[in-house]
């Protein structure tokens, strides 16, 4: 998760002005950080990067409020439920996981091509000023 957060954390340090992004596509390649971003553009991507952000550091609902809460083991077995609690902890740990390594690597992706476009605009700076 600390990776998830840092790489969110330089994705807001490096992209100061998101509009930017805006009908920016990333072209498809053979990285898989890339291949995924669909057809959307990278604003887009980039909201949802810091919409879900704000959700894992803690502006979810606390487990209490959970449809689905489980007090006690006790409770799943006089309830007639064959769980597994340790299989099913490590079922969901395994799917926010990949879920965050994937995220991680879009907010990474997203970086990169913006910190290109900077340079290409700078780039274009330098050119005219000479």
């Amino acid at each position: 998760m600390d990776e998830y957060f840092s790489a969110i954390h330089k994705m807001e340090q490096a992209v100061m002005f998101p509009s930017l992004l805006r009908g920016v596509y990333m072209e498809q390649q053979d990285d898989t950080s890339t291949g995924d971003f669909g057809n959307r553009d990278l604003y887009e991507y980039y909201m949802q990067l810091k919409s879900i952000k704000l959700a894992v550091e803690g502006r979810l609902a606390p487990l209490n409020e959970s449809k689905h809460q489980i007090t006690s083991r006790e409770e799943v077995q006089e309830n007639g439920e064959e769980a597994d609690l340790e299989g099913l902890l490590y079922h969901h740990f395994t799917g926010l996981y990949r879920v965050l390594t994937h995220l991680t690597r879009k907010a990474n992706a997203l970086t990169r091509k913006y910190n290109e476009i900077i340079g290409q605009i700078n780039q274009s700076e330098i050119t005219l000023t000479w």
